[in-house]
C-alpha cells in the first residue's frame, strides 16, 4: 500500500532534524575560520556601496572571495556529501529501505518491481531529493571553475537544485501515485509496512 503523503512528510523531517543534528556536531569537530574572507566580502560590498569599485569588479571580487570560501570549507562539503551518502543510501539499503524517519513512520522506499532496492536506485533518487547533486557539484567547481565565473556557475547550479526540487514537490502533491522526479527516475515508490 502506497505510504500517505503526510506520513511521507514525517519521515523525511525527521531525517532533515537527524540530520541536521549530526552535522552540526560533525561541524563543532571541524569549523574553518572565514573570518578574514567574511571581512574581506564586507569590505567588497562597502566599497561597491560607496562607489570606490564598479559593478563588474564587485561580482569579481565577491566570486573569488565566495571560491575561497568554498575551498576553505571543502572538508565540510565532503563530510556532508559522505554523510548523505551513508543516511539516505547505505543505511536504508541495508535496512529495507528505510531510514530512521521511515522507520519510525512505518514506511520504506521500494523498488517498482518490489525487488530488493539498489544502492544505485537509492543514490539516483537522493541525488535531487537530498541535494547530493549539488554538494558534488560545488565539490567539483572548487577546483575547476575560475574565480571570477565561480559565483555565476554556483549560483546557478543552486536554482537548478531548487527547480529540481520544486518540481519533485509539485510532482508529489499533484500525482495520483503521489511520485516525484527523483521515484520516476530512480524507478521507487514508497509503501507502507506491511
Amino acid at each position: 500500500m502506497k505510504a500517505p503523503l503526510n506520513i511521507r512528510i514525517k519521515a523525511y523531517l525527521i531525517d532533515i532534524i537527524i540530520s541536521v543534528i549530526v552535522l552540526s556536531l560533525l561541524g563543532l569537530f571541524y569549523n574553518p575560520d572565514n573570518t578574514i574572507l567574511n571581512n574581506q566580502m564586507d569590505k567588497v560590498s562597502l566599497d561597491y556601496y560607496n562607489g570606490e569599485i564598479n559593478f563588474s569588479e564587485y561580482i569579481t571580487d565577491t566570486s573569488n572571495l565566495y571560491k575561497q570560501i568554498d575551498e576553505n570549507n571543502i572538508i565540510l562539503n565532503i563530510i556532508n556529501a559522505i554523510f548523505i551518502i551513508v543516511y539516505f543510501v547505505i543505511y536504508p539499503y541495508f535496512n529495507k529501505g528505510k531510514t530512521i524517519g521511515k522507520s519510525i513512520m512505518r514506511i520504506e522506499v521500494r523498488a517498482i518491481s518490489n525487488k530488493k532496492i539498489t544502492i544505485l536506485k537509492l543514490l539516483i533518487r537522493n541525488l535531487i531529493v537530498s541535494g547530493l547533486i549539488y554538494l558534488i557539484m560545488i565539490i567539483i567547481c572548487t577546483y575547476i571553475v575560475p574565480g571570477n565565473l565561480y559565483l555565476i556557475i554556483i549560483s546557478a547550479l543552486a536554482v537548478i537544485q531548487i527547480v529540481l526540487i520544486l518540481i519533485t514537490m509539485i510532482m508529489v502533491l499533484s500525482r495520483k501515485d503521489k511520485k516525484g522526479l527523483h521515484d520516476l527516475l530512480a524507478g521507487t515508490w514508497v509503501a507502507s509496512e506491511k
